[in-house]
Protein backbone atom coordinates (compact mmCIF):
# COMPACT_ATOMS: atom_id res chain seq x y z
CA UNK A 1 0.00 0.00 0.00
CA UNK A 2 1.32 3.40 -1.08
CA UNK A 3 1.66 5.95 1.72
CA UNK A 4 2.49 9.53 0.60
CA UNK A 5 5.25 11.30 2.40
CA UNK A 6 4.75 14.55 4.26
CA UNK A 7 6.41 16.45 1.40
CA UNK A 8 4.12 14.88 -1.15
CA UNK A 9 1.08 15.79 0.97
CA UNK A 10 2.20 19.40 1.17
CA UNK A 11 2.69 19.60 -2.60
CA UNK A 12 -0.76 18.06 -3.13
CA UNK A 13 -2.47 20.60 -0.86
CA UNK A 14 -0.69 23.45 -2.65
CA UNK A 15 -1.83 22.18 -6.07
CA UNK A 16 -5.45 21.89 -4.83
CA UNK A 17 -5.28 25.47 -3.52
CA UNK A 18 -3.97 26.76 -6.88
CA UNK A 19 -6.68 24.85 -8.74
CA UNK A 20 -9.56 26.23 -6.69
CA UNK A 21 -8.04 29.73 -6.72
CA UNK A 22 -7.90 29.56 -10.51
CA UNK A 23 -11.46 28.26 -10.69
CA UNK A 24 -12.77 31.06 -8.45
CA UNK A 25 -10.91 33.67 -10.50
CA UNK A 26 -11.82 32.24 -13.87
CA UNK A 27 -15.46 31.73 -12.84
CA UNK A 28 -16.28 34.73 -10.67
CA UNK A 29 -19.56 34.86 -8.74
CA UNK A 30 -21.46 37.38 -10.84
CA UNK A 31 -24.28 39.22 -9.15
CA UNK A 32 -25.95 42.63 -9.33
CA UNK A 33 -27.05 44.87 -6.46
CA UNK A 34 -30.55 46.05 -7.29
CA UNK A 35 -33.67 46.75 -5.21
CA UNK A 36 -36.13 43.88 -5.53
CA UNK A 37 -38.96 46.32 -6.25
CA UNK A 38 -39.33 50.02 -6.97
CA UNK A 39 -42.44 52.20 -7.23
CA UNK A 40 -42.77 54.59 -10.16
CA UNK A 41 -45.28 57.29 -11.06
CA UNK A 42 -46.80 57.36 -14.54
CA UNK A 43 -45.83 60.45 -16.50
CA UNK A 44 -42.56 60.75 -14.59
CA UNK A 45 -39.16 59.06 -14.63
CA UNK A 46 -37.77 56.31 -12.42
CA UNK A 47 -34.15 55.94 -11.36
CA UNK A 48 -32.90 52.39 -10.75
CA UNK A 49 -29.88 52.20 -8.44
CA UNK A 50 -27.61 49.50 -9.83
CA UNK A 51 -24.18 48.03 -9.15
CA UNK A 52 -22.74 44.79 -10.59
CA UNK A 53 -19.90 42.51 -9.52
CA UNK A 54 -17.21 41.14 -11.80
CA UNK A 55 -13.62 40.08 -11.27
CA UNK A 56 -10.78 42.57 -11.55
CA UNK A 57 -9.09 40.38 -14.17
CA UNK A 58 -12.21 40.44 -16.33
CA UNK A 59 -12.40 44.22 -16.13
CA UNK A 60 -8.72 44.63 -17.07
CA UNK A 61 -9.13 42.40 -20.11
CA UNK A 62 -11.75 44.66 -21.71
CA UNK A 63 -11.54 48.00 -23.49
CA UNK A 64 -15.17 49.03 -23.27
CA UNK A 65 -18.31 47.90 -21.45
CA UNK A 66 -21.91 48.19 -22.61
CA UNK A 67 -25.13 47.95 -20.59
CA UNK A 68 -28.34 46.21 -21.66
CA UNK A 69 -31.83 46.02 -20.13
CA UNK A 70 -34.37 43.29 -20.81
CA UNK A 71 -38.05 43.28 -19.85
CA UNK A 72 -40.08 40.28 -18.65
CA UNK A 73 -37.46 37.70 -19.65
CA UNK A 74 -33.66 37.63 -19.30
CA UNK A 75 -33.10 36.03 -22.73
CA UNK A 76 -31.45 38.88 -24.64
CA UNK A 77 -31.62 36.95 -27.91
CA UNK A 78 -35.38 37.51 -28.03
CA UNK A 79 -35.61 41.00 -29.52
CA UNK A 80 -38.95 41.89 -27.97
CA UNK A 81 -37.43 41.47 -24.51
CA UNK A 82 -34.65 43.98 -25.17
CA UNK A 83 -35.63 47.56 -24.22
CA UNK A 84 -32.12 49.05 -24.19
CA UNK A 85 -29.00 48.10 -26.16
CA UNK A 86 -25.98 50.07 -25.02
CA UNK A 87 -23.85 48.98 -27.98
CA UNK A 88 -26.12 50.36 -30.68
CA UNK A 89 -28.08 52.77 -28.45
CA UNK A 90 -31.37 51.11 -29.38
CA UNK A 91 -34.37 51.93 -27.11
CA UNK A 92 -37.65 50.05 -27.38
CA UNK A 93 -40.93 50.87 -25.64
CA UNK A 94 -39.58 53.98 -23.87
CA UNK A 95 -38.99 57.57 -24.94
CA UNK A 96 -35.54 57.47 -23.39
CA UNK A 97 -33.29 55.32 -21.19
CA UNK A 98 -30.01 56.64 -19.80
CA UNK A 99 -27.28 54.78 -17.90
CA UNK A 100 -25.84 57.27 -15.41
CA UNK A 101 -23.29 54.97 -13.78
CA UNK A 102 -19.70 54.44 -14.93
CA UNK A 103 -19.68 50.82 -16.05
CA UNK A 104 -15.90 50.56 -15.72
CA UNK A 105 -16.44 51.32 -12.00
CA UNK A 106 -19.15 48.61 -11.79
CA UNK A 107 -21.85 51.30 -11.57
CA UNK A 108 -24.99 50.74 -13.66
CA UNK A 109 -27.55 53.17 -12.21
CA UNK A 110 -30.14 53.83 -14.94
CA UNK A 111 -32.99 56.30 -15.53
CA UNK A 112 -36.14 55.25 -17.41
CA UNK A 113 -37.98 58.37 -18.62
CA UNK A 114 -41.72 58.91 -19.13
CA UNK A 115 -42.78 55.57 -17.69
CA UNK A 116 -46.37 54.40 -18.17
CA UNK A 117 -48.51 51.78 -16.47
CA UNK A 118 -47.81 49.19 -19.20
CA UNK A 119 -44.11 49.38 -18.25
CA UNK A 120 -44.77 47.51 -15.00
CA UNK A 121 -42.71 44.32 -15.11
CA UNK A 122 -39.43 42.57 -14.18
CA UNK A 123 -36.25 44.03 -15.69
CA UNK A 124 -32.85 42.33 -16.06
CA UNK A 125 -29.43 43.91 -16.51
CA UNK A 126 -26.71 42.60 -18.85
CA UNK A 127 -23.09 43.61 -19.50
CA UNK A 128 -21.23 43.07 -22.78
CA UNK A 129 -17.59 43.89 -23.49
CA UNK A 130 -15.33 44.85 -26.34
CA UNK A 131 -13.41 42.81 -27.21
CA UNK A 132 -15.94 40.15 -26.31
CA UNK A 133 -13.92 38.49 -23.59
CA UNK A 134 -16.91 37.98 -21.32
CA UNK A 135 -20.63 38.83 -21.39
CA UNK A 136 -23.08 38.22 -18.60
CA UNK A 137 -26.82 38.60 -17.86
CA UNK A 138 -27.61 39.05 -14.17
CA UNK A 139 -30.65 36.81 -14.35
CA UNK A 140 -30.68 36.08 -10.61
CA UNK A 141 -31.12 39.75 -9.71
CA UNK A 142 -34.15 41.23 -11.49
CA UNK A 143 -35.91 44.39 -10.35
CA UNK A 144 -39.69 44.78 -10.54
CA UNK A 145 -40.86 48.24 -11.61
CA UNK A 146 -44.40 48.94 -10.42
CA UNK A 147 -45.96 51.94 -12.16
CA UNK A 148 -48.99 53.64 -10.60
CA UNK A 149 -51.16 56.63 -11.52
CA UNK A 150 -51.03 57.97 -7.96
CA UNK A 151 -48.04 58.04 -5.60
CA UNK A 152 -47.96 56.62 -2.12
CA UNK A 153 -48.86 59.07 0.67
CA UNK A 154 -45.85 60.41 2.58
CA UNK A 155 -44.80 58.77 5.83
CA UNK A 156 -45.31 61.01 8.87
CA UNK A 157 -43.56 59.97 12.08
CA UNK A 158 -44.38 59.39 14.80
CA UNK A 159 -47.58 58.00 13.26
CA UNK A 160 -49.41 57.80 16.60
CA UNK A 161 -48.24 60.86 18.50
CA UNK A 162 -48.07 60.31 22.25
CA UNK A 163 -49.16 63.18 24.47
CA UNK A 164 -46.44 65.75 25.08
CA UNK A 165 -46.17 68.31 27.85
CA UNK A 166 -46.51 71.99 27.06
CA UNK A 167 -43.18 73.75 26.36
CA UNK A 168 -41.43 70.47 25.48
CA UNK A 169 -39.77 69.99 22.07
CA UNK A 170 -41.72 68.13 19.38
CA UNK A 171 -39.99 66.49 16.38
CA UNK A 172 -42.08 65.48 13.38
CA UNK A 173 -40.52 63.89 10.30
CA UNK A 174 -42.09 63.44 6.89
CA UNK A 175 -40.65 61.41 4.02
CA UNK A 176 -41.94 61.02 0.49
CA UNK A 177 -40.62 58.55 -2.07
CA UNK A 178 -38.57 60.15 -4.86
CA UNK A 179 -38.50 57.51 -7.63
CA UNK A 180 -37.31 60.25 -10.00
CA UNK A 181 -34.59 62.26 -8.16
CA UNK A 182 -34.29 64.56 -11.18
CA UNK A 183 -37.90 65.60 -10.53
CA UNK A 184 -38.33 65.09 -6.76
CA UNK A 185 -41.59 65.88 -4.96
CA UNK A 186 -41.91 69.02 -2.87
CA UNK A 187 -43.00 68.74 0.77
CA UNK A 188 -45.14 71.31 2.59
CA UNK A 189 -46.80 71.46 6.03
CA UNK A 190 -50.42 72.58 6.48
CA UNK A 191 -50.05 73.81 10.07
CA UNK A 192 -46.79 75.42 11.18
CA UNK A 193 -46.49 76.61 14.81
CA UNK A 194 -44.84 80.00 15.36
CA UNK A 195 -41.74 78.44 16.94
CA UNK A 196 -41.27 75.85 14.17
CA UNK A 197 -37.98 75.19 12.40
CA UNK A 198 -38.16 73.18 9.14
CA UNK A 199 -35.37 71.46 7.19
CA UNK A 200 -35.86 69.54 3.93
CA UNK A 201 -33.39 67.45 1.93
CA UNK A 202 -33.08 64.59 -0.56
CA UNK A 203 -31.78 61.45 1.20
CA UNK A 204 -30.59 58.05 0.04
CA UNK A 205 -32.15 54.98 1.64
CA UNK A 206 -30.33 51.70 2.44
CA UNK A 207 -31.48 50.13 -0.85
CA UNK A 208 -30.01 53.15 -2.70
CA UNK A 209 -33.43 54.51 -3.71
CA UNK A 210 -34.11 58.10 -2.67
CA UNK A 211 -36.73 60.08 -0.79
CA UNK A 212 -37.40 63.68 0.20
CA UNK A 213 -37.10 64.07 3.95
CA UNK A 214 -38.51 67.02 5.91
CA UNK A 215 -38.23 67.60 9.66
CA UNK A 216 -40.24 70.11 11.70
CA UNK A 217 -39.15 70.96 15.25
CA UNK A 218 -41.10 73.22 17.60
CA UNK A 219 -42.04 73.83 21.23
CA UNK A 220 -45.50 72.56 22.10
CA UNK A 221 -48.05 75.20 23.07
CA UNK A 222 -51.50 74.66 24.55
CA UNK A 223 -52.85 76.28 21.38
CA UNK A 224 -51.41 73.31 19.41
CA UNK A 225 -53.59 70.80 21.28
CA UNK A 226 -55.76 68.68 18.98
CA UNK A 227 -54.29 70.38 15.93
CA UNK A 228 -54.21 68.34 12.72
CA UNK A 229 -50.73 68.64 11.23
CA UNK A 230 -50.50 67.46 7.62
CA UNK A 231 -47.46 66.69 5.50
CA UNK A 232 -48.23 67.21 1.80
CA UNK A 233 -46.12 65.85 -1.08
CA UNK A 234 -46.56 67.31 -4.57
CA UNK A 235 -45.19 65.32 -7.53
CA UNK A 236 -44.45 67.01 -10.88
CA UNK A 237 -45.66 65.00 -13.86
CA UNK A 238 -46.07 65.32 -17.59
CA UNK A 239 -49.81 65.72 -17.18
CA UNK A 240 -52.22 68.65 -16.92
CA UNK A 241 -51.90 68.78 -13.13
CA UNK A 242 -49.33 67.81 -10.54
CA UNK A 243 -50.29 65.05 -8.11
CA UNK A 244 -50.70 65.85 -4.40
CA UNK A 245 -50.93 63.36 -1.52
CA UNK A 246 -50.85 63.99 2.21
CA UNK A 247 -50.71 62.33 5.62
CA UNK A 248 -52.15 63.81 8.82
CA UNK A 249 -51.42 63.36 12.51
CA UNK A 250 -53.23 64.93 15.48
CA UNK A 251 -51.08 66.60 18.13
CA UNK A 252 -52.02 66.16 21.79
CA UNK A 253 -50.55 68.58 24.34
CA UNK A 254 -50.80 68.29 28.13
CA UNK A 255 -51.20 71.66 29.87
CA UNK A 256 -52.59 73.29 33.06
CA UNK A 257 -55.77 75.45 32.98
CA UNK A 258 -55.66 78.37 30.54
CA UNK A 259 -58.04 81.26 29.70
CA UNK A 260 -60.03 80.74 32.91
CA UNK A 261 -63.03 83.12 33.11
CA UNK A 262 -66.59 83.43 34.52
CA UNK A 263 -69.90 83.81 32.74
CA UNK A 264 -73.11 85.03 34.47
CA UNK A 265 -76.66 84.00 33.68
CA UNK A 266 -78.92 85.97 33.33
CA UNK A 267 -76.69 89.09 33.70
CA UNK A 268 -74.22 90.90 35.98
CA UNK A 269 -76.96 93.25 37.27
CA UNK A 270 -79.94 91.51 38.89
CA UNK A 271 -82.64 92.23 41.46
CA UNK A 272 -83.28 90.55 44.80
CA UNK A 273 -84.98 87.16 44.42
CA UNK A 274 -83.45 86.35 41.02
CA UNK A 275 -81.79 82.96 40.47
CA UNK A 276 -78.21 83.50 39.25
CA UNK A 277 -75.76 80.92 37.82
CA UNK A 278 -72.02 81.60 37.65
CA UNK A 279 -70.06 79.25 35.35
CA UNK A 280 -66.29 78.80 35.49
CA UNK A 281 -64.84 78.06 32.04
CA UNK A 282 -61.27 76.97 31.35
CA UNK A 283 -59.13 75.14 28.78
CA UNK A 284 -56.92 72.28 30.01
CA UNK A 285 -55.65 68.81 29.12
CA UNK A 286 -56.59 66.55 30.71
CA UNK A 287 -59.92 68.25 31.34
CA UNK A 288 -62.02 65.36 32.59
CA UNK A 289 -60.48 65.52 36.07
CA UNK A 290 -60.52 69.31 36.49
CA UNK A 291 -61.88 70.79 39.74
CA UNK A 292 -63.25 74.31 40.32
CA UNK A 293 -63.35 76.42 43.50
CA UNK A 294 -65.51 79.53 44.07
CA UNK A 295 -64.55 82.57 46.13
CA UNK A 296 -66.04 85.97 46.97
CA UNK A 297 -63.87 88.94 47.87
CA UNK A 298 -64.34 90.07 51.48
CA UNK A 299 -66.02 86.84 52.50
CA UNK A 300 -64.73 85.67 55.89
CA UNK A 301 -65.11 82.02 54.89
CA UNK A 302 -63.47 82.89 51.54
CA UNK A 303 -64.31 79.63 49.72
CA UNK A 304 -68.00 79.48 48.80
CA UNK A 305 -68.30 76.15 47.01
CA UNK A 306 -66.65 73.88 44.43
CA UNK A 307 -67.86 72.70 41.03
CA UNK A 308 -68.05 74.14 37.56
CA UNK A 309 -71.22 76.14 38.37
CA UNK A 310 -72.33 78.21 41.35
CA UNK A 311 -76.12 78.79 41.55
CA UNK A 312 -77.94 80.87 44.21
CA UNK A 313 -80.92 83.14 44.80
CA UNK A 314 -79.89 86.79 45.06
CA UNK A 315 -80.41 88.70 48.31
CA UNK A 316 -79.25 92.14 49.45
CA UNK A 317 -75.86 90.70 50.51
CA UNK A 318 -75.19 88.83 47.25
CA UNK A 319 -73.57 91.79 45.51
CA UNK A 320 -69.78 91.85 45.25
CA UNK A 321 -66.76 90.53 43.37
CA UNK A 322 -66.53 86.80 42.61
CA UNK A 323 -63.70 84.69 41.16
CA UNK A 324 -63.05 80.99 40.52
CA UNK A 325 -59.98 78.74 40.49
CA UNK A 326 -59.54 75.89 37.96
CA UNK A 327 -57.14 73.04 38.72
CA UNK A 328 -55.89 69.85 37.05
CA UNK A 329 -52.90 67.60 37.67
CA UNK A 330 -50.53 69.98 35.85
CA UNK A 331 -51.38 73.25 37.65
CA UNK A 332 -53.98 75.87 38.60
CA UNK A 333 -55.24 79.23 37.32
CA UNK A 334 -57.44 81.91 38.91
CA UNK A 335 -60.00 83.83 36.87
CA UNK A 336 -60.36 87.59 36.86
CA UNK A 337 -62.88 88.97 39.36
CA UNK A 338 -66.38 89.67 38.11
CA UNK A 339 -68.77 92.20 39.74
CA UNK A 340 -72.32 91.17 40.60
CA UNK A 341 -74.60 94.21 41.11
CA UNK A 342 -77.85 93.85 43.07
CA UNK A 343 -80.41 96.47 41.96
CA UNK A 344 -82.57 98.05 44.79
CA UNK A 345 -86.35 97.76 44.21
CA UNK A 346 -88.51 100.73 45.44
CA UNK A 347 -91.90 100.17 47.23
CA UNK A 348 -95.19 101.91 46.13
CA UNK A 349 -95.48 104.27 49.21
CA UNK A 350 -91.85 105.25 48.78
CA UNK A 351 -92.38 105.97 45.12
CA UNK A 352 -95.50 108.06 45.94
CA UNK A 353 -93.55 110.02 48.60
CA UNK A 354 -90.74 110.65 46.15
CA UNK A 355 -93.19 111.85 43.50
CA UNK A 356 -94.96 114.14 46.03
CA UNK A 357 -91.72 115.62 47.24
CA UNK A 358 -90.54 116.26 43.70
CA UNK A 359 -93.90 117.91 42.86
CA UNK A 360 -93.67 120.21 45.93
CA UNK A 361 -90.18 121.25 44.97
CA UNK A 362 -91.31 122.03 41.45
CA UNK A 363 -94.24 124.12 42.81
CA UNK A 364 -91.96 126.12 45.11
CA UNK A 365 -89.58 126.68 42.20
CA UNK A 366 -92.40 127.99 40.02
CA UNK A 367 -93.70 130.32 42.80
CA UNK A 368 -90.25 131.72 43.41
CA UNK A 369 -89.82 132.34 39.71
CA UNK A 370 -93.17 134.18 39.46
CA UNK A 371 -92.39 136.31 42.53
CA UNK A 372 -89.06 137.37 41.11
CA UNK A 373 -90.68 138.27 37.81
CA UNK A 374 -93.35 140.44 39.57
CA UNK A 375 -90.67 142.24 41.57
CA UNK A 376 -88.68 142.92 38.41
CA UNK A 377 -91.77 144.34 36.64
CA UNK A 378 -92.66 146.58 39.64
CA UNK A 379 -89.15 147.95 39.80
CA UNK A 380 -89.22 148.60 36.09
CA UNK A 381 -92.57 150.49 36.42
CA UNK A 382 -91.29 152.75 39.21
CA UNK A 383 -88.21 153.55 37.20
CA UNK A 384 -90.36 154.54 34.25
CA UNK A 385 -92.48 156.88 36.50
CA UNK A 386 -89.38 158.55 37.82
CA UNK A 387 -88.08 159.03 34.30
CA UNK A 388 -91.45 160.49 33.24
CA UNK A 389 -91.49 162.90 36.19
CA UNK A 390 -87.96 164.00 35.39
CA UNK A 391 -88.87 164.58 31.75
CA UNK A 392 -91.94 166.53 32.83
CA UNK A 393 -89.85 168.63 35.14
CA UNK A 394 -87.33 169.42 32.45
CA UNK A 395 -90.12 170.31 29.98
CA UNK A 396 -91.79 172.56 32.49
CA UNK A 397 -88.54 174.38 33.28
CA UNK A 398 -87.82 174.97 29.61
CA UNK A 399 -91.34 176.24 28.91
CA UNK A 400 -91.29 178.76 31.87
CA UNK A 401 -87.96 180.20 30.71
CA UNK A 402 -89.39 180.98 27.30
CA UNK A 403 -92.17 183.02 28.85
Amino acid sequence: MFVPTALEMSVFRFMVFLFFSYELESKPQYNAELPRRIMALSGSCVQIPCRFNVSEISLKSTERLFGFWMKKNHDFKISKNLVFNGKTNIIRGFNNIEILGNLSQRECTTVFYDVMKNHSDNYYFRVETKPSVWNYTYSDNPIYISVSDSPQPPTLKPTDRKEVMEETTVNLSCSAEAPCPKQPPTISWTYIPESANITTQLKEKPDKTQSVFSRMTFKASYMDHRRNISCTATYPRKTSNDTTVETTVMLRVLFPPKETHITIDPSASVSVGTNVTLTCKSKANPSNNMVFFWHKCGNVENQLDFGEQLTFTVNRRSGGRYFCIAKNEHGIQMSEEIQLIVAVELSVPLIAGCVGGISALLLLFLLATLLRRVQKEKASSESNVKETDQIGCIYENVFMKRK
